[in-house]
């Protein structure tokens, strides 16, 4: 009797460790336990909160582009800043031995991901950016666009803005026990669908500062450019990997690292080549329900 129930003991620990396998601590912030398996707590809409690209792009032609872009909350884009290093920068490139800094204030429109528990998961990101630039024409100078020339200063107010939308769809599942990761500490995004679209607008104002100048006044004209790109691709063709550093019932925490080399050569001339390298950050939660 003894030994069937030394026997059922151990039959019930192991079928214990069995079912809560996927229940103890993956990620370095995960709970040390929850009795809500990783697969189920992923499972869900998941609002994105905080997304953070830190970006490093170099290309041939000696310009070295830093890029930073922080989402802190669910609409706010704090910073959306490229720094342009042209100090190495061939003679015959936009802005050659000059550093620049482009800042731009931005908002995000939508983030979320659905993941659902037959493995399947959409993705959207859009989120718009603006910035406003002026130059002022002395006394003098020649008009420029529509108008003919005048003699009076005036002033060109241009205001940029762009819209980007990313929509991704396929199929998820969690890596295991691959290049030293615990298992299920790594997710897989099988793209089968993707679509980007852009919206490019550009509203210029001038602004006169004599009013009494004959038969010219402030006026306004806008330009606007749309561009849409759709990919389908084969299931396991193109994947996207993050590794999961928290993953609690209500809260998540993923990041990942960007480093290729991307190079066009043709004969006859210089090609094409840069390298592109940083970091992504994101933070989602979910809808207390």
């Amino acid at each position: 009797m003894k030994k069937f129930k030394i026997v059922g003991f151990l039959l019930i620990l192991t079928l214990t460790s069995v079912v809560l396998e996927g229940c103890f601590k993956k990620g370095e912030e995960d709970p040390f336990i929850s009795f809500r398996s990783r697969k189920a707590r992923l499972s869900g809409e998941w609002t994105i909160n905080v997304f953070t690209g830190d970006y490093f792009v170099k290309f041939n032609s000696g310009e070295n582009r830093e890029i930073d872009f922080h989402q802190t909350d669910k609409t706010t884009i704090s910073e959306y800043t490229t720094y342009i290093d042209m100090t190495s920068a061939t003679q015959d490139s936009l802005h050659a031995g000059q550093d620049t800094s482009i800042e731009w204030k931005g908002r995000v429109i939508e983030g979320k991901y659905i993941f659902r528990e037959d493995g399947t998961f959409d993705y959207a990101y859009e989120y718009t950016l603006e910035k406003t630039i002026s130059k002022y024409f002395e006394e003098g100078s020649d008009s420029v666009g529509i108008f003919a020339p005048v003699s009076d200063p005036f002033r060109i107010d241009s205001t940029l803005t762009r819209n980007y939308r990313t929509e991704l769809r396929g199929r998820w599942n969690f890596l295991y026990n691959v290049d030293g990761y615990k298992k299920k500490e790594r997710i897989v995004l099988e793209v089968e669908n993707a679509t980007y679209l852009t919206n490019y607008a550009v509203t210029y104002v001038y602004d006169f500062d004599d009013d009494d100048l004959e038969g010219v006044g402030d006026t306004s004209f806008s330009t606007q450019t749309l561009e849409s790109v759709s990919h389908k691709y084969a299931n396991g063709e193109y994947n996207l990997l993050w590794e999961i550093d928290m993953l609690k019932n209500l809260e998540t925490k993923w990041s990942r690292t960007l480093d290729h080399i991307y190079t066009h050569a043709l004969t006859g001339s210089e090609g094409y080549k840069h390298t592109h390298k940083g970091t992504e950050l994101i933070e989602m939660a979910q809808e207390q329900e």
